[in-house]
Order: C-alpha cells, then sequence, then structure tokens
C-alpha cells in the first residue's frame, strides 16, 4: 500500500508542476531537454531489459565469460582502450556493459558510440546520453513536449551553462541516424540474476529508490539522482539529502534476494563500492581514472580496473 501511495503522489506532483511551467513558461521546446515521467512513455524510453543471458558469467559455469561494466566514459576514447587493454579484453569471452554518459565532454564521444556499435555492448541511458539524443530528436523531428533536467527535478533545480547546452546541440548535430538509434536503444535498466560474485544486479546510471518495483522507477531519477529527501522521500540530483546508495544498501541487505546495483554519475564521490552497490564514476573527464568492475567465472570476486586519464574538461 505504501508503494502505492508513494508512486500516485510522485504521478501526481510530477503532472502538478508540469502544469505549472507550462502556464509560466507556455508552451515550445525549452532550451534544455530531458525527460518527466509524462512523457518517457510517449518519447518511446525503454524502462528495463535483461542483459542478453549467453553473457552472464554464473557459478558454474565451465567457459570462460566476463561482464565487463564500466563507468562514465564521457567521450574519453583513447582512456576507454586504455582500459580494455589493461583488463586484457577479449571479444570472444567478455560483454562490456557501460553505466551511462558515453557521450559529451571529452573529445571523442561519437568514437566510444561507434566501438560500443561495433563490439555489441550493452549500455544504459545516462543523463548526458539523454539530453544529447533529445537535442537530436528536437532538431529531426520537432519535439516539443520534454522537460528539462531541472523541470524532470523538482526537488532540485539544475542550472546548464550556455557552452554545455552548445556542446551538446553541437554534437547531435554531427550523430548518424545510425548512432542515434543505438543510443537511444539504452535502457534505463539492465537486470540479471545469478552473477557470479555479485548475485542479482541492476545497472543503472544514478540510483534506484529502494521499495519500488523496477519497471515503476521514475525516468529522471534514473538518470540523474545523488540524494533521497529524508523526510518527502523523494529523489534528488542534489546533495543535500542522505545518499541514495546508504539507503539501499541499508535497506536491500534485509530482503530475501537482495539486489546489488552497479551505476555512475556521481563522480563528485568517486569509487563509491559497498556490499549491494558499486559506484564506477571516478571522474576519468576532469583528469580522475576511469573504471571497470569485471564479474567472471575465473574469479569468486569482481575485479577492479582503473586507469589515469587526461583532464579535459573544466567547467
Amino acid at each position: 500500500m505504501r508503494l502505492i501511495v508513494y508512486s500516485v503522489l510522485v504521478t501526481v506532483f510530477t503532472a502538478l508542476f508540469y502544469s505549472i511551467l507550462i502556464v509560466i513558461l507556455g508552451p515550445g521546446p525549452p532550451e534544455e531537454p530531458g525527460v518527466n515521467l509524462a512523457s518517457a512513455k510517449r518519447l518511446g524510453y525503454k524502462q528495463l531489459e535483461d542483459i542478453p543471458p549467453r553473457h552472464v558469467p554464473r557459478e558454474y559455469d565451465t567457459d570462460v565469460r566476463r561482464l565487463v561494466f564500466i563507468g562514465d566514459v564521457h567521450g574519453m576514447f583513447t582512456e576507454l582502450k586504455d582500459l580494455l587493454k589493461k583488463a586484457n579484453y577479449d571479444e570472444a569471452t567478455d560483454h562490456i556493459v557501460f553505466t551511462g554518459d558515453l557521450v559529451t565532454k571529452g573529445p571523442d564521444s561519437l568514437k566510444v558510440v561507434d566501438f560500443a556499435r561495433k563490439h555489441g555492448a550493452s549500455c544504459v541511458r545516462g543523463n548526458q546520453d539523454d539530453r544529447v539524443l533529445l537535442h537530436y530528436h528536437h532538431d529531426q523531428a520537432h519535439v516539443t513536449d520534454s522537460l528539462s533536467d531541472s523541470e524532470a527535478d523538482p526537488a532540485h533545480k539544475v542550472s546548464k551553462s550556455e557552452a554545455m547546452i552548445r556542446i551538446e546541440k553541437a554534437l547531435a548535430r554531427k550523430m548518424t541516424k545510425e548512432q542515434a538509434e543505438w543510443l537511444d536503444s539504452c535502457p534505463l535498466i539492465l537486470k540479471a540474476d545469478g552473477v557470479k560474485g555479485l548475485g542479482n544486479i541492476a545497472v543503472v546510471h544514478a540510483g534506484l529508490v529502494h521499495g519500488v518495483p523496477l519497471r515503476q522507477q521514475d525516468p529522471a531519477a534514473l538518470m540523474t539522482m545523488r540524494s533521497i529527501q529524508p523526510r518527502s522521500r523523494v529523489p534528488s540530483s542534489g546533495t543535500d539529502g542522505t545518499h541514495w546508495a546508504r539507503l539501499w544498501n541499508r535497506r536491500e541487505k534485509n530482503e530475501r534476494v537482495p539486489r546489488t546495483v552497479i551505476y555512475g554519475h556521481y563522480a563528485a564521490k568517486g569509487l563509491d563500492i559497498r556490499p549491494l552497490s558499486k559506484g564506477l564514476d571516478s571522474n576519468c573527464v576532469r583528469g580522475g581514472k576511469l573504471t571497470a568492475l569485471i564479474a567472471s567465472t575465473r574469479t569468486d570476486e569482481p575485479e577492479m580496473v582503473s586507469v589515469c586519464c587526461r583532464k579535459y574538461y573544466n567547467k
């Protein structure tokens, strides 16, 4: 019953906020596109998909299989190649899973997309991927019913610099139809059960709200959340609440079959490895590291691999 009430309240609040924005701002596309609960379904977002079972390393597999989960790349293609070399990536046995934000800020976003397409990688949709795609679709089809990140997350108003918006729009104009279609195919959540060393997992860009079924998680929160407001339990992209991963670990450990969340997005935290959550955004684009978590049939516990990055983005 509590989940039902929560879902209804979030939906009503989002709809009310959207109505107020329409009155204030008027109709038409804003300068900062994004997604909200009302528009996600109309825009064709994929909420939840399974990692193909043939790629999942399981406890008693005799064949060599590895899942290589990679944190936010942000167009840092050279570092991506360095990371895979250090991890001894083998296309015959390994499957790459990106935790979102493959593009923007770094110098080679489309090279990263092309690499992922070529190697049949899996991915989840990050907030930066989302913004570029919505610029692309606006240019192609004049989408007018999307909201900005700040509009999608009423608990925390996000400001975007004009420079960042220009970067997003320029990248959107360079994308081919094939590149856009591949990036658009990334769901909001990927899941797999029985992964050796990890158990049941969910891969998402930003985070999950505990107690809400995966198919009912808020699309905007999945791409932008960092904390949860302690009283209202509303997810926020700000940091003034409780880190969602802290709440997840505290509550999920009591579940009969707990699920481990693998995510990116929270660069300020850096690597944040907890029993039931693995934060992999180690701030590569600002001169930190690019990190992979590798689950394998050859090891009992997942392996962490990182490489140092150039400092490319200063904003």
